[in-house]
């Protein structure tokens, strides 16, 4: 149990330091949604997939999470949109997506959703959906 702890721990620090090391004058679209959910609904209207990261700044596995999905929007570039909604501030965003486990995470596309899991997910296993997706 404690290596797994300590590789998650590992990843997460692996991650950050790549990701703030790597920038490389790239920015990053950073998305939130602020009680307006219209301009949550034109995002993810769009013909571009959208990871829509549903999180809190309290949880811990949604630590880890955002730096990989912040990594992808860095890899994959315009082929990908990437909102990140804190389902503390956005409790009517979260309740009509039926958020009950965080990190959740939805990806759409043309306003429907594709794909959706809760809890970690690898980065690898959201690139082939969204690059599937297109």
């Amino acid at each position: 149990m404690k290596k797994i702890v300590y590789g998650i721990i590992l990843l997460a620090f692996i991650t950050t330091v790549t990701l703030s090391c790597n920038n490389s004058g790239v920015e990053k679209e950073k998305s939130t949604v602020e009680n307006n959910e219209e301009s949550f609904d034109d995002i993810i209207n769009g013909d571009v997939p959208v990871i829509v990261d549903f999180y809190a700044d309290w949880c811990k596995p949604c630590k880890i999470q955002g730096p990989i999905i912040d990594e992808i929007q860095v890899e994959l570039g315009e082929q990908v949109r990437v909102i990140k909604v804190d389902v503390d501030n956005e409790d009517q965003l979260a309740n009509k997506y039926n958020i009950k486990s965080i990190p959740t995470i939805m990806i759409f596309k043309n306003g429907k959703m594709i794909w959706d899991a809760v809890g970690v997910q690898q980065k690898e296993t959201l690139k082939k959906v969204v690059l599937d997706a297109k």
